[in-house]
């Protein structure tokens, strides 16, 4: 096998054989590193509103098998419909030519939540007349509230195994068990786990944790929105001071007897 690296210096001709290697080796890179990654954001895409548009940030996204960068932001018109819409990124358009392919892509807001494999989720939102949406959290159960607020329960992100947790979601998750006392060294080491990465954590070790707390099982997550709703009851029960979401309620039922 024969690899070729330019030698940037002055004076220096680069030859047609060394742009094809540069040209090689910064985009193979890329789609080498995420291969096996599931299709969604993979990284960046942060939203924020500003005059009536939703702003996605700068990011990577995985599509249809292919690495797309993001590195403008993009703006998107919303207007309150009072049912839910979902904020999607899609490939419009994949072209084959002699010398290169081209893609077209586009953010859009879209009434049907279900997706198509050339769609991914964003964020979703029900906005009511007069109100403004939201992309602040005051707490971590305050990404689902239903109405003027940012959802991302349901964002299509990726990750190895399938699709998993935003980012930002499991980020809240992280500091809010950090504020528990009761919190134990499992929970204590997750949530170290989440923050310390700069990608979200694969879907298996957030469903084994899941797993561990609940004493479930893993077939009872079938989508990202089952995992929060998950991370919500654990939360919950972390606060409670429960070891183990659900013991707490089945303490309850039970009886103690004293002998004297």
């Amino acid at each position: 096998m024969e690899h070729i690296y330019p030698a940037f210096e002055r004076g220096r001709i680069m030859k047609k054989e060394l742009l094809w290697a540069l040209r090689d080796y910064s985009y193979s890179a890329l789609q080498l590193q995420y291969q096996d990654y599931s299709d969604g954001i993979i990284r960046g895409c942060r939203l924020r509103t500003e005059d009536n548009c939703l702003i996605a940030g700068k990011g990577i996204i995985k599509c249809q098998d292919f690495i797309f960068l993001i590195t403008e932001e993009e703006r998107i018109e919303y207007a309150p419909t009072e049912e839910f819409v979902s904020l999607k990124f899609r490939v419009k358009l994949r072209e084959e030519l002699p010398d290169y392919v081209r893609y077209i892509t586009e953010f859009a807001l879209d009434k049907n939540p279900e997706r198509t494999r050339n769609e991914l989720e964003i964020c979703r939102f029900k906005l009511k007349q007069g109100a403004c949406l939201r992309t602040e959290y005051k707490d971590f159960y305050d990404i689902q509230t239903e109405f003027d607020t940012v959802n991302l329960a349901d964002a299509t992100w990726a990750g190895i195994g399938g699709n998993t947790l935003s980012k930002e979601v499991t980020d809240y998750f992280a500091k809010e068990v950090l504020k528990c006392r009761a919190a134990d060294g499992q929970d204590l080491q997750f949530a170290y786990l989440l923050l310390q990465g700069r990608e979200a954590v694969n879907r298996g070790t957030i469903e084994d944790y899941i797993y561990r707390k609940t004493e479930g099982r893993r077939s009872e997550i079938q989508s990202t929105k089952d995992m929060f709703q998950k991370l919500e009851d654990i939360l919950e029960g972390i606060r409670n001071g429960e070891r183990t979401y659900g013991m707490a309620r089945e303490e309850e039922n039970g009886r103690m007897i004293i002998m004297d």
